[in-house]
C-alpha cells in the first residue's frame, strides 16, 4: 500500500526552526502495529496519521514506537497543515480522533489554531531540587500532570540554563518547564524531558496548557505570545478560554514523498 508522507515544521517561519513532525496520509485504515513500526523506523516519538473516517470526516491518530499516543501539539499542528493544504478553500476543518471525539481546527491567514483542554497546576515547594537540576534557583515552583514548572525572574536567566540532564531525569515527573516573563514576547519557556528521551523539546505545545493560565493571571490578559528559547526556537500565540486554551502558530512544509507499507 502506497501512502503519502510529509514533514511539516510547526511554530516557525523557517524550515530549520520550530518543531518538525511527520504526517502520513493513508488511503485506508492500517493496523496499529504497522504505524508503531513506522514511527520506530522514522525515529519519530509522535507520528500523526490521516485516513478516511466512516462519518465522512478525516480521522487523525497518533502513534509512537511503543504504540498508540495521546497526541502532541506540534503533531496536531502538522496534521492540520496537511489537511488545509488538501482543502485550500477551507478556513476550518474537523478531525475524528481515535477516542471518538471531534477536534475543530481554525485557520486565519497563515496561522493555524488548535484548541486544547487546560492542564491545571498547583504550587509545590521544589525550588532547591529544581534549582539544583536546572543550574539556577527559581523564584517559585509548581507542578501539573505533564511535569514540574520553575518560574524565573528574567528571560535571559531561562535562556542561559545549563541543566544537569541526569539530575532532571531522576526527578519524579517526566518533564521540567522553565519560564519567565519575556522581552519580545509575553513569556518565554524551555522544556527538558530526558526521562522521555527528549533532553530539550524544540517547541512544546503541551506546556502552554499549564503556562497560559498562569501568565494570563499574572499579566492580566487572555491573549499571550510566547517564545520557546530552545536551540531551534519557536513562537506561539495563545488565547485562554474558560475550559481550554487555543494554541496558534505558523507552519510550513519541509518535505513530501511516498512510502510503501504492508497491505492491511
Amino acid at each position: 500500500m502506497r501512502a503519502e508522507i510529509h514533514q511539516i515544521v510547526t511554530f516557525a517561519d523557517e524550515v530549520f526552526k520550530g518543531n518538525p513532525a511527520f504526517v502520513v496520509s493513508l488511503p485506508r485504515g492500517t493496523p496499529d502495529e504497522t504505524m508503531q513500526a513506522l514511527a520506530g523506523q522514522l525515529g519519530e516519538p509522535v507520528l500523526a496519521s490521516l485516513r478516511p473516517s466512516d462519518d465522512g470526516l478525516t480521522a487523525l491518530h497518533f502513534h509512537s514506537p511503543a504504540g498508540r499516543h495521546g497526541g502532541a501539539g506540534h503533531a496536531m499542528m502538522a496534521a492540520a497543515h496537511v489537511g488545509f493544504e488538501a482543502m485550500p478553500q477551507r478556513t476550518s476543518l474537523t478531525f475524528a480522533m481515535a477516542d471518538g471525539s471531534r477536534r475543530m481546527i481554525r485557520r486565519e491567514g497563515r496561522r493555524i489554531s488548535v484548541p486544547w483542554p487546560l492542564m491545571p497546576g498547583h504550587a509545590i515547594e521544589k525550588r532547591h531540587e529544581l534549582g539544583a537540576a536546572l543550574g539556577a534557583m527559581p523564584l517559585e515552583t509548581f507542578e501539573a500532570a505533564f511535569g514540574y514548572v520553575a518560574v524565573y525572574d528574567d528571560a535571559d536567566e531561562v535562556g542561559a540554563l545549563k541543566p544537569d540532564q541526569e539530575a532532571v531525569a531522576r526527578l519524579e515527573r517526566g518533564a521540567v518547564i522553565a519560564t519567565a516573563q519575556g522581552k519580545r514576547s509575553d513569556f518565554v519557556l524551555r522544556v527538558f524531558a530526558p526521562k522521555l528521551g527528549l533532553p530539550e523539546d524544540p517547541v512544546c505545545g503541551t506546556a502552554h496548557r499549564i503556562l497560559v493560565p498562569y501568565w494570563a493571571e499574572r499579566l492580566g490578559r487572555q491573549a499571550l505570545h510566547s517564545e520557546q528559547l530552545s536551540p531551534r526556537g519557536g513562537d506561539l500565540w495563545c488565547t485562554l478560554f474558560a475550559d481550554h486554551v487555543e494554541i496558534s502558530g505558523h507552519s510550513l512544509r519541509f518535505l513530501s514523498g511516498a512510502i510503501e507499507l504492508p497491505d492491511p
